[in-house]
Order: C-alpha cells, then structure tokens, then sequence
C-alpha cells in the first residue's frame, strides 16, 4: 500500500471537521447559528481546494503530472 501524502491527510481532516460541525449545528437546538454555517463555508471551500489540486495533478494520457497525488 502507498503511504498518505501530507495533501491526503489534510483533505482526510478537512472531511472530518466539515463533518463535525455539521453533525453539531443538526444536533443544536432552534435556528441554525450563523458562526457555525461560517466555519462549514470556510471547511468546504478549502476542500474543495485540496480536492481540485489532486485532480489537476492526476496522471493523464498525453498530459499531466508524471506521478498521481492519489
């Protein structure tokens, strides 16, 4: 098996954070709390960052990077 790239690992925490606070903000009582829905924002914005940068160095033919990040 291929040992996880720091970039994997970041993503892995991201997912379980992202995770975390939308569990706590169905768990809350009443409206949804605006600071919560902020940091679900923030969280899903840097995956989808980390995810885009592992898709653009995806081993392609005729293209791309030489090695795959995944």
């Amino acid at each position: 098996m291929t040992e996880m790239q720091p970039i994997h690992a970041l993503r892995a925490r991201l997912e379980a954070a992202r995770l975390q606070e939308v569990e706590a903000l169905a768990a809350a009582e009443g409206e949804p709390n605006a600071e919560g829905l902020k940091t679900i924002a923030h969280l899903q914005a840097a995956l989808t960052a980390v995810r885009e940068e592992i898709r653009a160095h995806a081993v392609k033919i005729g293209g791309g990077s030489e090695e795959a990040l995944e």
